[in-house]
């Protein structure tokens, strides 16, 4: 597959101890449950991947990719592959069916592909993808949004990341969770120029105002990841702020 994404889960992979024993104690309160992942080809979308398949919480991780994935990991017999088509809602619903947990990392940039397309994906694919999740029983949707996601935002960005944040909240899942990373700091391969530059300022920022700037896409993950081991009672919607994540993360370890 020359075309496959590689997704590698080796020992960089840093989960932590209070990680893996939530993810046992997961796993024996609640047997049977599967994951599907939106955007897993995606900077946070891979390591999200990465995560549940170490984690071995779920009986299955289903991928919904236009990408195939090349997987090298433990328990790689669990990752099932489907081909992604967003905007054919009945098939949807039939790839969410059989699925408890969902992870949506769907995302774009208008300045990649214009105002048109990037509307396309982070507001109607995404949507599409929530809706037919809700209808085939998904339990909790889990939803990586960006900080500062507004949907009275002037800013075409904030506003589209506030719509599908408060329609996903107002669709009903028994558990909804939605992520609010700053900056996400990562190796992508074709960073754009202001991304190179905040890689170097970034740091700087982060020691003057800690918990705000940027996160690294694995430090989402884990927290995506991690939230859904937790114990709650449903219904619930929860929103969880890029400092919250980097504080879990760090007293994880």
């Amino acid at each position: 597959m020359s075309d496959a994404m590689k997704i590698v889960v080796d020992d960089k992979l840093v989960l932590g101890e209070p990680f893996t024993k939530a993810a046992s104690e997961f796993k024996a309160r609640s047997p049977g449950k599967s994951a599907l992942v939106l955007g897993s080809t995606g900077e946070v979308g891979r390591e999200v991947v990465k995560h549940l398949m170490a984690s071995d919480a779920f009986d299955k991780v289903t991928v919904l990719a236009r990408r195939p994935i090349e997987y090298t990991g433990p328990n790689a017999e669990k990752l099932k592959q489907k081909p992604a088509d967003f905007e054919n809602t009945e098939q949807l619903e039939r790839d969410f069916a059989g699925h408890t947990h969902a992870f949506s990392c769907l995302g774009t940039t208008r300045a990649k592909n214009g105002k048109d397309a990037f509307y396309k994906v982070d507001h109607d694919y995404a949507l599409n993808a929530a809706k037919a999740a809700k209808t085939a029983g998904v339990e909790h949707y889990s939803n990586c949004s960006s900080n500062g996601a507004d949907k009275n935002s002037m800013f075409l960005y904030m506003k589209t990341k506030g719509e599908v944040d408060s329609e996903i909240q107002d669709m009903g899942f028994p558990r909804v969770s939605i992520f609010h990373p700053s900056m996400l700091m990562c190796d992508r391969k074709e960073a754009r120029l202001i991304e190179r530059a905040a890689s170097y300022v970034m740091p700087l920022l982060d020691y003057v105002m800690p918990g705000k700037m940027s996160i690294p896409t694995s430090t989402v993950a884990w927290a995506m990841v991690n939230n859904t081991f937790k114990k709650v009672d449903t219904p619930v919607a929860e929103l969880l702020t890029n400092k919250q994540m980097l504080d879990e993360f760090k007293k994880s370890q």
